[in-house]
């Protein structure tokens, strides 16, 4: 893993750390300042609905990502955000604004939880719905990208040891088909980002293979 994966994971642990402390006093007051202008706006948009609702979350998401690491106050915002269960979060913007949010809905909170990405090998060739959270980790980090890129490579490494001209190179074919199949059964976006994920693994594979991986076995990965 590089560094900047290594920084990633470490500021995973770390958040989930934190997390775990403010689960543990949930009786804290639940607040949060704002710098970003463009993450200001998407939360004061939900604050009249009765949830913040999967698209917002998917929008503040990689804002907060987008310099490769959490500010204090981005970090207490998704602290807020995820320990809020049944209340609301009291946002405060640069120019001293304040409104309060409602709750995540379940499909943003399933979104903005992978802050603290679950085992990967719970994920990888586990269904539709897993490997929609393996390409979502990416969407909501993109730093943490080569951290799976490399997984998925480790993975078609260990199918690519078993394949042998004699047949066909079955192992890893079946495991470019599991993936594509899978991820077709997502969504359009998702299954675009997921076949460059396991294009640019099958790709890292192949030079540390020596060249040795036929190129036909993959190259339709990257058509999308």
């Amino acid at each position: 893993m590089n560094i900047r994966g290594c920084l990633a994971l470490l500021s995973a642990l770390t958040f989930a750390l934190a997390f775990s402390a403010r689960a543990q006093n949930n009786q804290l007051e639940q607040k949060a300042t704002v710098d970003d202008p463009k993450v200001l706006a998407i939360l004061q948009a939900s604050s009249l609905a009765s949830e913040i609702d999967e698209k917002a979350a998917r929008a503040i998401g990689p804002m907060l990502f987008a310099d490769g690491a959490l500010s204090v106050n981005e970090r207490r915002l998704l602290l807020e955000l995820l320990g809020n269960n049944s209340g609301t979060v009291a946002i405060t913007g640069p120019a001293g604004e304040s409104f309060n949010v409602p709750v995540l809905s379940r499909q943003a909170r399933a979104f903005l939880s992978l802050v603290t990405p679950p085992d990967l090998s719970t994920l990888w060739l586990r269904g539709p719905a897993q490997m929609k959270q393996l390409v979502d980790i990416t969407v909501l980090d993109p730093v943490i990208t080569p951290r799976i890129t490399g997984y998925i490579a480790q993975r078609l490494g260990q199918a690519w040891m078993v394949s042998t001209l004699s047949d066909g190179y079955k192992p890893l074919r079946d495991d470019f088909a599991a993936a594509v199949r899978q991820l077709q059964q997502t969504d359009p976006d998702t299954e675009r980002r997921g076949r460059a994920l396991v294009f640019d693994a099958a790709r890292q594979l192949d030079r540390a293979s020596g060249g040795a991986i036929p190129k036909y076995l993959y190259d339709y990965l990257g058509t999308n």
